[in-house]
């Protein structure tokens, strides 16, 4: 077996209880005397989910018809809710024994490559430049290690919008969402009177703060360069100014009173629902609260419901309509699997659920695809996914915090972040306790 992380080697036991998959332990086609050929395929894709999420969708059509078109293939296919996803995937990468095909986040790809467990995918991907050009500008980012690119990126998943009900801003004097921060706290203010929070909030899982807040807000407020040079240890730190502000705009919010005060208690499910309920002028959330607002909304909230960015900070040295996003699941491929007809057979699966067709029908559909769609029927999005998908297209992407960093320095951030939205911890404490973390993991060998 492979060196693999504790996190990793504590669910070694679990792999008893689950049923073997690996790509290692398939028959050769050869041997059984067929041509057919077979793909063990595993994924968090589940058919329940058609017609409601926009990547399941999509990926499934795809495989739909790769299935019509080769009838050949044999694709064993084993769809997973999220969670029994993230403990079997992680106990099989254990044990040595993942399937053919299978989905990796882009926070765990440093892992997957180091253990040797997924296959580097440049020399395929150069016998399709078409298909491979047509992924969006960074969205193989995540996927790729020293050049290679090991996973074949799904949807770009912006996840900084913000959700606002124009009506509620209408009437306290605002015909837009507040363009600048003293506008933003003055909308705040004049809700408050009325008894309206100026945004819902919701951490309990803690990491929707890093993921809809703090990346976004930090590349307003610093730059992408300061993100570059955090990932390569190239002297920026977590206390610096840029990164301290941002934390300070978020407590800003919470200590004026304009979030609800359940705010570290509730999840993004609850969060959301306060914004149905009329409870809240508005939310952050990525592309995927699109579809909810839609088809969940009260009539009125989503009539009056509109999608942009936060504005722009002060002084700030980023892009001030920039948006956290980019691809953070991939398709990866078993190390495993040798050069030949299986490979290619693959790589033209992978290509039918995330390439050009598939990516249109998840345009259509609500969703944002990692490859550039091109023209679709936007007649078929509702007036809300329309405003989400053009406001994602428009925003510059901004690397996703807790799809980059080391997981150590996440877990500090997620846990401090509420201590400071709760009013226990300062910014400039979570800043202190982030950069121990982050020197503790440049120090590792």
């Amino acid at each position: 077996m492979r060196k693999w992380s504790l996190t990793l080697g504590l669910l070694l036991s679990a792999t008893s209880v689950l049923s073997a998959c690996g790509g290692g332990e398939n028959e050769d086609a050869a041997a059984e005397g067929t041509d057919k050929i077979t793909i063990k395929l595993m994924h968090r894709y589940q058919e329940s989910n058609i017609g409601k999420s926009p990547e399941d969708t999509a990926v499934l059509d795809g495989l739909a018809r790769f299935r019509a078109d080769y009838p050949d293939v044999e694709i064993v296919e084993e769809q997973l809710q999220n969670e029994d996803y993230s403990i079997k995937a992680q106990a099989l990468a254990a044990a040595d024994d993942m399937p053919d095909v299978f989905i990796v986040p882009g926070s765990w790809m440093t892992n997957f490559v180091n253990n040797e467990i997924v296959l580097p995918l440049n020399a395929e991907l150069d016998k399709r430049p078409e298909w491979r050009d047509g992924y969006r500008a960074g969205t193989l980012d995540a996927g790729t290690r020293d050049g290679q690119v090991y996973g074949i990126p799904i949807a770009a998943g912006p996840t900084h919008l913000i959700y606002y009900n124009a009506q509620m801003f209408s009437d306290i004097g605002y015909s837009e969402f507040p363009a600048t921060w003293e506008e933003l706290m003055d909308a705040g203010a004049k809700l408050a009177e009325k008894g309206i929070n100026l945004f819902s909030y919701g951490d309990k899982s803690k990491g929707y703060a890093l993921s809809s807040w703090i990346s976004a807000l930090t590349d307003r407020a610093t730059g992408p360069e300061w993100t570059d040079s955090i990932l390569s240890g190239g002297g920026a730190k977590f206390t610096d100014e840029g990164f301290v502000k941002a934390i300070g705009i978020m407590s800003d919010l919470a200590k004026a009173g304009y979030l609800n005060k359940d705010l570290n208690s509730v999840d993004a499910d609850a969060m959301v629902n306060y914004y149905f309920e009329g409870r809240s002028a508005a939310f952050a959330s990525g592309i995927w609260s699109a579809m909810n607002v839609v088809n969940n909304a009260p009539e009125a909230i989503a009539e009056a419901t509109h999608v942009t960015v936060f504005p722009g900070i002060e002084g700030g040295l980023g892009n001030p309509l920039s948006s956290s996003g980019g691809a953070g699941v991939y398709y990866s491929v078993n190390a495993g699997v040798e050069a030949g007809d299986k490979l290619e057979a693959i790589m033209t699966m992978l290509d039918y659920m995330t390439g050009a067709d598939s990516a249109r029908l998840m345009a259509e559909a609500g969703g944002f695809p990692a490859y550039d769609p091109g023209e679709f029927d936007r007649g078929k999005l509702d007036r809300v996914a329309l405003e989400a998908y053009e406001a994602s297209a428009a925003a510059d992407s901004t690397k996703i915090f807790d799809l980059w960093f080391d997981a150590s320095v996440v877990e500090v951030i997620n846990t401090e972040i509420q201590g400071v939205m709760a009013g226990s911890r300062t910014p400039e404490q979570l800043a202190e306790e982030t950069q121990k973390a982050y020197e503790t993991f440049l120090a590792k060998p």
